[in-house]
């Protein structure tokens, strides 16, 4: 009610000048694309499909359902682009469920099944089809409501988080991920699907939801190279990500070195017990993965020599666990104390100093 009576204390005009100031500026143009450029310019690198969209795709069935829908000339939705300001090249913001099942039919990866109207149809790949209802696929075209690259930063990621939240609200992060492409993100998601991380996180194959375990990564390297004793607000690690997607192919490396190398220290030297939680009182680990710990155990290993960790993880796994028996530890260690992440650090590095040197 006292939002209604506050507006009701505004003029017309004031409210008009709001809406003014609100309104985004939004470029945006169509244009229809036919199946065969759009998997050519896919093709030429031109056409970015997000990399956590491929996580959750459709299954063969509803892929195979897109595909008569465009046989039978039924209209489909329109799929929204936005341009890259530097290489104008087309990022996906909305539609790539409907790409993927066009770019993967057409390069043979699936049969159609399912299908009801074409069912004499069911059980052909693309080469398999008739040529005349090849021609005809590849002649489709698709609608693309492109966002033009004058438009800013702010206002391609607001319309990406509206067409895409569909009732499931988008994390930063899957945010992040589909409107910042670059070198440096395709490194956050390519290091989230290795073995070593995956096991780190408890996990037996794939990535996690929301794109949580890239957003890890990417804050290590945030904390690596930031002297900061407070954990990154989102907005640092979208700016972060911006300027680091700039680095050179020899720095891409270094990164992917530096990670690989604190991870295999940290599962070396804490094991199944690394980034949880030592429970004294049940004398068992904790099943959850902890946030503030993952952040410590990674920095920390960084001030020691990969021998140094071998030589003595298993005296190092239980100089953790007597961590854990004091107070002021665990206090350091609870999430609302962001600002205390360097003495976290500071005190797992002591006590491996105390074991290995």
């Amino acid at each position: 009610m006292q939002g209604q009576d506050r507006n009701e204390e505004l003029t017309s005009e004031e409210i008009q000048e709001n809406w003014q100031i609100a309104k985004a500026d939004i470029r945006t143009g169509a244009m229809d694309f036919s199946i065969d450029s759009l998997v050519r310019i896919f093709e030429q690198g031109d056409l970015v499909i997000p990399p956590f969209a491929r996580r959750n795709v459709w299954t063969s069935s509803q892929n195979s359902q897109f595909i008569e829908s465009l046989l039978l000339n039924i209209p489909v939705p329109s799929l929204f682009f936005a341009e890259d300001p530097d290489t104008y090249k087309y990022s996906v913001l909305d539609g790539t469920q409907r790409l993927d099942a066009v770019l993967s039919y057409v390069k043979g990866e699936y049969p159609l099944q399912g299908l009801e109207s074409l069912a004499s149809a069911n059980g052909l790949k693309f080469g398999e089809l008739p040529h005349r209802m090849q021609r005809h696929l590849l002649m489709c075209t698709m609608r693309a409501v492109i966002v033009a690259a004058t438009s800013t930063s702010d206002v391609t990621t607001a319309v990406f988080s509206r067409l895409n939240t569909g009732g499931t609200q988008l994390t930063t992060q899957e945010i992040r991920n589909a409107i910042h492409q670059g070198p440096f993100n395709s490194l956050t998601v390519e290091l989230a699907e290795t073995e070593d991380f995956r096991r780190a996180l408890g996990m037996s194959s794939g990535g996690i939801r929301h794109m949580r375990d890239a957003e890890l990564i990417l804050r290590y390297f945030w904390l690596t190279d930031e002297a900061s004793d407070s954990a990154p607000s989102p907005q640092e690690l979208t700016r972060y990500l911006q300027r680091k997607n700039e680095s050179s192919p020899a720095e891409i490396e270094k990164y992917r070195e530096s990670f690989a190398v604190s991870l295999v220290k940290c599962l070396t030297a804490f094991g199944d017990e690394a980034f949880r939680r030592w429970l004294p009182r049940q004398e068992r680990v904790e099943s959850r993965f902890s946030t503030p710990l993952y952040d410590a155990q990674m920095l920390a290993v960084r001030n020691f020599s990969t021998s140094e960790i071998d030589q003595n993880s298993a005296q190092i796994r239980l100089g953790m666990r007597d961590l854990f028996t004091d107070p002021e530890f665990g206090a350091i260690l609870a999430p609302s104390s962001k600002h205390h992440l360097m003495s976290r650090v500071n005190a797992i590095v002591a006590m491996i100093e105390s074991i290995a040197r």
